[in-house]
């Protein structure tokens, strides 16, 4: 006995998982933003970190600067 494959099922069948792939893919793709900014500390200093250029601000723990505690936006800064 011989077995067929019916053609128009197997391309129906391959179109819904290519694209069903595909939406997945693009739902789990995360925001190249996502966590640019990092920060790490030590008994005296505050350190923050843009993971996507390597510009780093150092700050003391005491008495955080401006330029630790504000949001970055501006010209290195994506929006």
């Amino acid at each position: 006995m011989q077995n067929r494959i019916n053609i128009k099922s197997l391309l129906i069948g391959a179109t819904m998982g290519s694209v069903i792939m595909l939406v997945i893919a693009a739902a789990t793709t995360d925001s190249p933003h996502y966590g640019r900014f990092q920060l790490a500390m030590t008994d005296n200093y505050i350190f923050k970190i843009d993971t996507m250029t390597g510009q780093v601000w150092k700050s003391l723990t005491s008495n955080p600067s401006s330029a630790i505690m504000s949001a970055n936006v501006g010209a290195n800064v994506d929006k």
